[in-house]
Formats: structure tokens, sequence, C-alpha cells
């Protein structure tokens, strides 16, 4: 039963009729289903059929059958000529015991059995709070990378070197409004209101222009149902001294350099 070995202990409880809760009434739905382990069952009750009447029957020699049959004889009379020889009282010393080894080894086989499932209930219990615990410590680091999160936006809001950009509609509608908060050393947040939804394929690009060098991108992003979006404290070159910020509409996944039409710029002060 090598394909069902997760089965065995339990068959064995289940054969000495300790096995009880959950874990009988899987082995009864599963041994409806599978006769190899129905074998196994049978063939361990019998194994503890044997060790519980584990008595042999000891047939005596015709030596010490006669000394017995004599002895019956005598009952009443005077002593028995003279005892079995040492070997003799011996084996019949051994057959006087044999039950009681049995009823030892029965006893055996059965703690050993139960100390097994017990032994494996503790594993799995102890399985259970290996990964509750992991659990609780990915939620901490989870919390803790929020959290740093969270201080680093507060830092480049309240800055001294921090600027706030107004972005206006690079077109005459000036419905569309972003606002851009950006220190050099310590990153960039960026939040936009009334931007329409784009197309499947389509995705909003916010680009840094510095004051020397090619135009960096500083993260994609789409709006909401009511038209906001953002960008927070995307990755960066640090120490750029930024001119102008604008926001292109481009493919989806951004481009590397600015291609689309400009609905959104604003001018470093």
């Amino acid at each position: 039963m090598n394909e069902h070995h997760q089965f065995e202990e339990e068959i064995a409880l289940y054969g000495l009729g300790v096995l009880d809760g959950a874990d009988k009434a899987e082995l009864e739905g599963h041994l409806s289903a599978c006769s190899a382990c129905r074998d196994k069952l049978a063939a361990s009750r019998g194994t503890l059929a044997l060790l519980a009447l584990a008595a042999p029957a000891v047939k005596p020699s015709p030596i010490v059958r006669e000394r017995i049959l004599e002895a019956f004889k005598a009952r009443g009379g005077g002593p028995l000529e003279s005892a079995p020889p040492a070997p003799e009282r011996r084996g019949l010393r051994m057959a006087a015991w044999a039950p009681v080894w049995a009823a030892v080894g029965f006893l055996l086989v059965a703690a050993a059995t139960w100390l097994a499932v017990d032994n494996r209930r503790l594993s799995r219990r102890l399985s259970d709070l290996e990964l509750a615990h992991s659990q609780l410590e990915a939620a901490s680091r989870e919390l803790e990378a929020v959290n740093a999160r969270a201080r680093a936006a507060l830092e480049v809001l309240t800055a001294p070197q921090t600027v706030q950009v107004d972005l206006s509609p690079a077109a005459v509608h000036p419905e569309p409004h972003g606002k851009v908060f950006y220190n050099p050393g310590k990153g960039l947040l960026f939040y936009a209101t009334h931007l329409r939804s784009l197309p499947p394929g389509r995705t909003y690009e916010l680009w840094l222009i510095p004051a020397q060098g090619a135009p960096v991108d500083a993260g994609i992003f789409n709006t909401d149902s009511i038209g906001n979006g953002q960008v927070i404290l995307p990755p960066l070159p640090s120490g750029l001294t930024a001119k102008v910020f604008a926001v292109t509409i481009e493919p989806r996944g951004g481009v590397p350099a600015p291609t689309g039409p400009k609905v959104l710029i604003g001018s470093v002060s």
C-alpha cells in the first residue's frame, strides 16, 4: 500500500478501536473505496489477534507427562518420588510466562502506534503554526513598506526645497488640471484631476524635462471614473534640475521619449 502510506498509522489505530473524530471518518471513507487498504486492515487485525492470543500450547515431553500422571495418582498419598529435571521445569515456567509476554507485546505495539499518530498530529499542528507565523511576518513587512512609503511622501511634501508646479491644459480647454511636488533629493509626487479616460492600449505618461538634456520618463498612469490620476515617488535620477513637467498620451506601457500629444504642461518657476 505504498500509494496510501499516509493511512498506515490510522489503520493500525482503527484495528485497535482507538481511532476517533475526523481521522476515523476520513479513514472509513477511504476504506469504502480502497480494497488494498481493507486488506491492510484485515492483516493488522489478524496480527493484533495473534499477539493477544500468543500463549502457545506447550506439549510436555513423555517424561514430564509421566511425572504429572504420577503426581495425580499420588494425590493424598506421599510426595512424588522425584521432581522433574531442571530443563523440563524451565520449559514449564516459560510456558506459564508466555501469556504475560504476549500481553506486553500487544501493549507495546498499541503504544508505539498511538505515539506515531500523535506525533504526526503534533507535526501538522506545528506546520499550521509555522504557516501562520510566516503570514504574520509577511503582513508585518508589507505594513512596514507602506509606512516607509508614506513617510517618504510626507518628507517630499514638507521639505523646504520642494517646489510646487501647477500644470494647465496644453489646449484651450482648461478643465483638466495637474499638480507636481518635486524635490531633487527626495522625489516627486504628481496628482491630476478631470482627465478623460483613454481607450484600451493608451496611457498617460508624465515627463520631467530637465534644464539640460532629454526628457526623463517620470511614470505612467491611468485615471479613475472621475478623471483622477497620480504618480507617487517614481524612480528618477537624483539631483535633476527640472525646467518643465508635461503629460502626454502614449501607447500602453509607456515609451522612452515623448511621442504623443501633450495634455498638461507646466514650467518650474
